[in-house]
C-alpha cells in the first residue's frame, strides 16, 4: 500500500507550518483551525521518515490524549486502511507497513518522559505545560538522521508563558519557526461553530482563542464580565433541577447550589463552613437539598478532610450523586473560569439576590497574580467560585475540543 500526504488540501497555515526547515516547528492557532489534525498527521509522516525508530507525541493528559491525537491519529490510520498494532496500555503505536513506532505521553508528570532516546516529538498543545516536557525532549530526541530530527508543536496560546518566550525567541536560543492560524481561516468547521464561540467570548479571549495571539489572559479580575447590576437578579426556577458545587477546604468548606435551566444556571443558596469537615458539610447539605446531584473538585477522591474516606465518598455515602473526574485528572482554574466567563457574557449565569454573599464577593474580587489565581493575599477569596466553578466546566466546557481537517 502506497500512503501519500497531498499537501494540496492543507490549509494556507497548515502548508506553510509542514514546510518550515526548522528543528523546532511551533503552531499557534484558535480553536478549531486544525492544529490536532495536522499534527496527528506529522507523526505519521515522522514515524515513516524514521523508520523503525521510536518518536514520542505527548499530550497535557492521558484523557486529553485518548480523546483527541491518539483518536486523530488512529482515525487517519484506519481511514487509510493501514495495518497497526496500538497498545493501549503503554501507548506504544507500531505502523507495521513501514515499521513505524509512535510513542503517547503524558506531560502531566514530565519526569515519566523519561527513557530511550528519540528520533522525533511532538507536543500538543504545549502552552498548558511545563517547560520541563520541552526540555525532556530537546533531551531525548539525538538518534536518526540528524537532517530529519523534529519537535514540533500545536496550542492555542493561553499566557504568556514559556511558550511566549519560545516563539518570540528574543535571545535566539532555539532553532525555531513559528506560524500562526485563525478558527475562521478553517472552511471545514462551519460558520456556525465559528459564531458560537466568537459570541461566547470577551474580546480578549476571541484574540487568543479564535486568532491565535498571545494575549495575557490571566492578569487583572478573573471574572472580568461580572456585572452585580446584571448578574445578581431574581429568577423563576420552579420544577428546575437543584444541584450544587463543592470545594474541599478545612477552613473555607463552600457549597454552591444552583438550578439547572435550558442552558443557563441560576444559583440560589450558599453553605460555608469552616473549621469543618466533608461529613459536617454532607449532613447540613442533606437536610437542604437531600439527594441532589453534586459536583466536585476532582482532588476530593484523595486529599481528605477526614481520616476514614475521601471527601467524594462521604458524599456519597449520603445520598449524593457525586460527580467527578478521575482523581488522577485535575481542573485548571482557567477550565472552569472560562467556563463561568462563558455564561456570563451571555447572561446564562445569575444569583439571587441576598443569598449567596461569598459568590458574589469571588465573582468581584478574585483577581490574578504573577500569572496564576491569587490565593494568599486574602485566605477567605477563590473557595465559593471554585465550588460554583467545576459543575460549570462539567456541564458547559468553553470548548470541546475536535480534530478538523
Amino acid at each position: 500500500m502506497i500512503f501519500r500526504i497531498n499537501g494540496n488540501k492543507f490549509l494556507p497555515h497548515q502548508r506553510e507550518w509542514w514546510k518550515l526547515p526548522n528543528f523546532i516547528k511551533l503552531l499557534v492557532g484558535g480553536y478549531g483551525c486544525g492544529k490536532t489534525y495536522i499534527g496527528a498527521l506529522r507523526c505519521l509522516y515522522n514515524s515513516y521518515r524514521h523508520k523503525g525508530l521510536p518518536g514520542k507525541y505527548v499530550s497535557p493528559t492521558h484523557k486529553m490524549a485518548q480523546e483527541t491525537i491518539i483518536k486523530t491519529t488512529l482515525d487517519i490510520i484506519n481511514r487509510c486502511g493501514l495495518v497497526y498494532n496500538y497498545n493501549k496500555t503503554l501507548g506504544h503505536l507500531v505502523i507495521l507497513n513501514w515499521d513505524g513506532h509512535i510513542w503517547f505521553g503524558s506531560g502531566d508528570k514530565p519526569d515519566s518522559l523519561r527513557g530511550p532516546n528519540q528520533a522525533w516529538a511532538g507536543i500538543d498543545e504545549p502552552f498548558i505545560q511545563d517547560i520541563e516536557v520541552l526540555n525532556q525532549m530537546l533531551a531525548r530526541v539525538r538518534i536518526g538522521n540528524k537532517e530529519d530530527r523534529e519537535i514540533f508543536l500545536t496550542g492555542t496560546p493561553e499566557q504568556l508563558n514559556w511558550g511566549y518566550d519560545l516563539a518570540m525567541n528574543d535571545d535566539n536560543r532555539y532553532d525555531v519557526g513559528v506560524v500562526y492560524g485563525k478558527t475562521k481561516d478553517n472552511i471545514h468547521i462551519g460558520e456556525e461553530y465559528y459564531k458560537s464561540m466568537y459570541n461566547a467570548f470577551t474580546p480578549e479571549m476571541r484574540e487568543a482563542y479564535l486568532n491565535g495571539k498571545f494575549i495575557n489572559l490571566r492578569e487583572g479580575k478573573a471574572y472580568k464580565p461580572f456585572d452585580r447590576n446584571v448578574h445578581v437578579a431574581h429568577r423563576d426556577v420552579q420544577g428546575l433541577e437543584i444541584c450544587a458545587g463543592q470545594d474541599f477546604n478545612v477552613d473555607y468548606m463552600s457549597t454552591e447550589i444552583f438550578a439547572l435551566g435550558n442552558g443557563w444556571v441560576h444559583f440560589i443558596d450558599e453553605i460555608r463552613l469552616t473549621y469543618s469537615n466533608s461529613f459536617e458539610a454532607a449532613e447540613l447539605l442533606q437536610r437542604k437539598y437531600p439527594g441532589i446531584r453534586i459536583f466536585c473538585d476532582p482532588t476530593g477522591g484523595y486529599r481528605k478532610t477526614s481520616a476514614t474516606k475521601s471527601d467524594h465518598q462521604i458524599f456519597a455515602d449520603a445520598g449524593f450523586r457525586v460527580h467527578h473526574l478521575g482523581w488522577k485528572e485535575q481542573i485548571r482554574p482557567m477550565d472552569h473560569i472560562n467556563s463561568v466567563n462563558k455564561l456570563l457574557i451571555n447572561n446564562n449565569l445569575t444569583i439571587e439576590p441576598g443569598k449567596c454573599p461569598n459568590l458574589v464577593k469571588d465573582f468581584e474580587r478574585v483577581v490574578f497574580k504573577s500569572g496564576d489565581v491569587d490565593k494568599t493575599s486574602d485566605l477567605s477569596l477563590t473557595h465559593a467560585s471554585d465550588a460554583a466553578g467545576y459543575p460549570m466546566y462539567y456541564l458547559f466546557p468553553l470548548v470541546k475540543r475536535v480534530a478538523y481537517v
